[in-house]
């Protein structure tokens, strides 16, 4: 009994959520990547991943990113993951089979909005 309950502790451990590449984009001198997790992204809270880029492939840790999945929906602000460029936050996908992921940055005094198109699978 006491091995079973171990083995069950230990599988749950192991179970990962798959992430997948929504897209990559140019901001400028800037290479902006997005991702879920799960991916395919379902209806619900989603994770949103973040990774930004500059020249030289230096990560870029000093943008304000915030990011919703419906154009009526609030901007929500992501939080940057140390100083490797990569922000994340959850984001709640609607129903719709087809969507776009609005990221939007602001270094400085450069602003701009990027969409990513994405599929959502239904929950099952």
């Amino acid at each position: 009994m006491l091995f079973a309950l171990l083995v069950i502790a230990l599988t749950g451990c192991g179970v990962q959520e798959q992430s997948g590449t929504i897209g990559t984009r140019q901001w400028g001198a800037y290479e902006v990547t997005v991702e879920t997790r799960p991916w395919p992204p379902r209806e619900g809270q989603n994770e949103g991943v973040v990774m930004i880029v500059g020249q030289r492939n230096q990560p870029i840790y000093d943008a304000l990113v915030t990011m919703r999945a419906q154009a009526a929906s609030p901007w929500i602000q992501a939080i940057e993951d140390g100083h490797v460029g990569v922000y994340r936050r959850a984001v709640r996908f609607a129903a719709d089979s087809q969507t776009n992921l609005q990221i939007q940055f602001q270094r400085g005094e450069e602003k701009t909005i990027l969409d990513f198109p994405v599929s959502v699978r239904a929950q099952p």
